[in-house]
């Protein structure tokens, strides 16, 4: 059964991932999507992730961290304040994983002196990821620690664990109900010589295992997404994880809304040059492939493993009571050119926007730590008095130069909903993937 071509087949057009994806299909006659995945996005000589830069207006979608450094500053915000719940270690680890271009680790850094100089001596933070690729400088601060790695090669750690947009690009097994039977697809090569995928047995008893605890029957011709590795990946980081939080920040939803029985074509994803780009078996290694997170299942695996869950919030709701509003409050009251302005106060914005990527949710976990409700880790409202907010440069995405071009007016005069300063204001701008 052909669900997606690959189009033009010539070998000559092949990069070295989708070489490597055939071979082994060649070998075995099949493999899972889940390793096809792996190998899209990670093969070590073309995967997407493993070359090129993904991320920003040159590459193909945008993330928080390079939307504004607000997010990084205001995770800042939130280290120090998991800092004091612990009672203040030394050294206090902040450990990213999936550190992409370093723009998070930077932004908290930066930021990481204005909450508390004492905070700032005890942070040490570590970069992991599993590409190589350069953590973007900083003339105000030291690196942080990097480290290549596809788990968490660490072991007794005081402190946090904070991942962005990581667990949507793990590999994702694909599914498809026949005759109310779970069927994994797979992919293979038609005698045209395409990829495409076909129904066969689960290739592991977790795939049907996970989806008995649905609670509800998916109806024939369901096709979807199941996500194995994020199990795996809880795991390692509780194993890792002696002390403290972990906060994940991802597009997804909770089982019931993932696998509600009218989305009967999952949730997968493909982006090239901020483009949805449909069939995932082209641009082999040039595309970034997503699926959305189980929120549920997530905090359930977490949960199995020692990582008590604490709640999940949207990326609005949460980066407002890490003081979001105030800091652009702030923003507001500083004298700047009005096309800075503007341009700050639409990325800040986009950051706590529902439609856009305030849409995000927030999973917090704990582990040894007596803390009952992500509540607790909202710094007290005094806390959060006179937050300066950070300023964009030139690594950030140019979101407000993308949509308006023009340095002539202001943002004030092109609003479509009252004053731009009014919190129920909401601006379009370019989506970010989700």
């Amino acid at each position: 059964m052909i669900l997606h071509g690959s189009g033009d087949v010539s070998s000559d057009d092949w990069e070295p991932a989708e070489t490597e994806i055939r071979n082994r299909i060649r070998e075995r006659g099949r493999i899972s999507f889940a390793e096809f995945m792996d190998l899209a996005l990670y093969h070590l000589e073309g995967g997407y992730y493993s070359v090129g830069q993904p991320v920003g207006a040159a590459g193909d979608f945008y993330t928080s961290p390079a939307a504004h450094p607000a997010f990084g500053a205001l995770l800042a915000v939130q280290m120090e304040r998991c800092w004091e719940l612990m009672s203040r270690p030394s050294p206090f680890y902040v450990v990213e994983m999936g550190s992409g271009d370093g723009l998070l680790a930077r932004a908290l850094l930066d930021y990481a002196t204005r909450p508390s100089s004492d905070f700032a001596f005890a942070l040490d933070y570590i970069a992991l990821d599993r590409r190589h690729s350069a953590v973007a400088d900083s003339a105000n601060t030291p690196p942080p620690q990097r480290v290549l790695a596809d788990g968490a090669p660490l072991a007794g750690v005081h402190g946090c664990f904070i991942s962005n947009e990581l667990i949507d690009a793990f590999p994702v097994h694909r599914f498809r109900i026949v005759d109310g039977v779970v069927r994994e697809l797979y992919v293979v090569v038609a005698a045209s010589g395409e990829l495409m995928e076909e129904a066969g047995e689960p290739s592991t008893p977790r795939l049907a295992e996970r989806l008995a605890k649905l609670g509800h029957a998916l109806p024939d011709g369901y096709t979807g997404e199941v996500n194995l590795t994020m199990s795996d990946w809880a795991r390692d980081v509780s194993a890792a994880l002696d002390r403290g939080f972990v906060v994940t920040i991802d597009y997804g939803y909770s089982t019931r809304e993932l696998y509600a029985p009218t989305r009967t074509q999952g949730t997968l994803q493909t982006y090239f040059r901020h483009t949805e780009s449909g069939s995932p078996f082209t641009r082999i290694g040039r595309q970034d492939i997503t699926a959305h997170v189980d929120f549920t299942a997530l905090a359930r695996d977490g949960a199995a493993v020692g990582l008590r869950p604490l709640g999940v919030a949207s990326q609005a709701e949460y980066l407002h009571g890490l003081g979001a509003g105030r800091m652009i409050d702030e923003l507001r009251r500083i004298p700047m050119p009005a096309y800075d302005r503007d341009a700050n106060l639409m990325a800040m914005r986009g950051l706590v926007d529902p439609t856009r990527l305030g849409g995000f949710k927030v999973l917090v976990q704990s582990k040894g730590v007596e803390v009952s409700d992500v509540a607790e880790l909202m710094p007290s409202p005094t806390r959060l008095d006179g937050m300066e907010p950070p300023m964009l440069d030139s690594v950030h995405t140019p979101l407000y130069e993308g949509k308006y071009p023009q340095r002539e007016f202001k943002l004030e005069s092109l609003w479509p909903f009252g004053d731009p300063d009014d919190e129920e204001g909401s601006e379009r701008a370019p989506q970010g993937r989700g």
